[in-house]
Parts: C-alpha cells; sequence; structure tokens
C-alpha cells in the first residue's frame, strides 16, 4: 500500500498520476471517493514515444473539492475482470 497528501482550497481541482499497465489489464480504480469531492474523470498521459505492450503508463485522476475538510480517496490497482486488487493506494486530501 501507498499513500500521499494533498493540501488544496475549496473549489480547486487537483489529480492524481498513478502507474498502470493497461495493455496487461491492470488499471487503478476509485474504490472509495468520500461525500466532498468530485470525481472528473480519469484519462492516461501518453510518453512522448510509441508505447510498448505492456509497459506501464501514468493514469490520471481529476477531482474538486467541494467543501472544506479532510478526506481520504482509495484506489485500487487491478483487472476488471478480477475481484482481489494486487496494490492499493490512498490519497489523504485537505481542504481549506
Amino acid at each position: 500500500m501507498t499513500s500521499e497528501t494533498i493540501t488544496v482550497a475549496v473549489a480547486q481541482e487537483f489529480a492524481v498520476r498513478l502507474k498502470s499497465t493497461p495493455t496487461t489489464g491492470y488499471v487503478w480504480e476509485v474504490q472509495k471517493l468520500p461525500d466532498g469531492i468530485q470525481s472528473l474523470g480519469s484519462d492516461y498521459e501518453k510518453p512522448g514515444s510509441d508505447i510498448k505492450p505492456g509497459a506501464p503508463v501514468l493514469q490520471v485522476f481529476r477531482f474538486k473539492v467541494q467543501k472544506a475538510g479532510e478526506y481520504t480517496i482509495t484506489f485500487v490497482l487491478k483487472r476488471q475482470w478480477e475481484t482481489k486488487a494486487v496494490e492499493s493506494h490512498t490519497v489523504a486530501v485537505t481542504a481549506n
């Protein structure tokens, strides 16, 4: 399990970048999103060169804080068709 801490202002957008390998089926998904934080979607940041099969890319999740407080967002890395995650990542968010 890995973790990070982010401090943002209310109504400010922020991003969480996690390394994933979508060509092998392993992608991050939000397991727990608290009330007070809005998901704005996710996409992939492509490296400058061609992606080789099995090569990692950055999966970027974008969020916006709707009200002041302390929150925890939990992500899990797994294949969509599997129930068990191979890794998890938590982000502690403080919104002022």
